[in-house]
Order: structure tokens, then sequence, then C-alpha cells
């Protein structure tokens, strides 16, 4: 089984990293494709930024994904992925429990909910049942939620900016470019 792992990776958390490797050592996934994109966050940096800091950081089956080159705006959606699935074979996709929570504003969600199954990464500020039963009831069987804990959020990488939610490289880089000031 390949995935694709979207998010905005503002900037490129640890978290992230560990999550991948969780997952491709449980063989819960064969292959990961990182996929920064575009959305309402405020102090979202470039996605080239975010695209070479996720090289820093990768590892044995993990490649990373230019949003534009499937669209021009940088956004996710059903379209996307379509265009995705025409060069590179994947079935599933991994998500943070708060982009589950803004699943149901996608164009063609429900399309999106039939064909892929849905790896889930727990938050301890979300309740994924909760929302799953309130917004994705008749696709419920789509999702599969990761419990284990993953510490450390790309916000308060930006606020505190050290080594214990960034890696070395990625926080050079940071500094380096002058990111998040």
């Amino acid at each position: 089984m390949k995935s694709i792992y979207v998010g905005s990776f503002n900037p490129v958390t640890k978290s992230h990293i560990n999550i991948c490797k969780y997952l491709l050592f449980k063989e819960i996934t064969d292959y990961i494709y990182l996929i920064p994109v575009n959305s309402n966050k405020t102090n979202l940096i470039s996605i080239d930024d975010r695209i070479k800091m996720l090289n820093l950081v990768k590892k044995e089956g993990m490649e990373i994904l230019n949003i534009y080159d499937y669209n021009e705006d940088g956004l996710f959606n059903y379209y996307v992925l379509e265009k995705i699935k025409d060069c590179k074979e994947f079935d599933s996709i991994i998500i943070g429990a708060d982009l589950l929570l803004g699943l149901k504003t996608f164009v063609e969600y429900q399309e999106i909910l039939k064909k892929y199954t849905f790896f889930v990464i727990e938050r301890c500020d979300i309740n994924i049942n909760k929302v799953i039963n309130t917004y994705y009831y008749d696709y419920k069987n789509s999702f599969i939620i990761i419990k284990e804990k993953f510490e450390g959020s790309s916000t308060l990488a930006r606020e505190y900016l050290d080594t214990l939610y960034l890696e070395k490289e990625v926080l050079e880089y940071i500094r380096e470019n002058n990111l998040y000031n």
C-alpha cells in the first residue's frame, strides 16, 4: 500500500517525520508521498521552502511531491488527487485530525472518501470518532485512526524554533533563510 501525506508542513517537524517512520516501520504503508499544500493558515511560507525542508529530512520510503505540478493555486482537492493518481500509485491518504475537520469543504469530498482509505493521526484536542460520526458517518469505514502519540506541532515549532520540535537541519534552514520572524 502506498500513501500520500497531505499537510502544510509549515515547517516540517520531528512529529511529521516520526509519523512517516512509524507507518513505514509498522508496515501500515509501504511508501509515502509527502505533499505540502497551501491553505488559509497564517504565517505560511512558500511551497519551495517547505519542499526544501522536507528534502532535508526525508527518509527511505518517502518522496516529496510539489502541489504546483498538479494544481496552479497550490490547493489540494479531488481533481488534484486524480492528477496525482495518473502518475503515482497510491490507495490511502494520511492526514492529521485537524485536516479531518475541514475535509467536508473539499470539492467532491464524498468521492475522495469512497475511493481512499484515510489514516487519521490523533491529536489530543480533537475527538476523531465524534468528527467522523457527525460529518462522515456514511463513510466511517474509510477511516483508520492512528492512536500512537506524536508530540509537537508546526505551531509549537514556529513558536519555539528549537530542536525539541525540529530536526537540526530544518532549524538551520529556517535560521539561514530568516523564516518565521
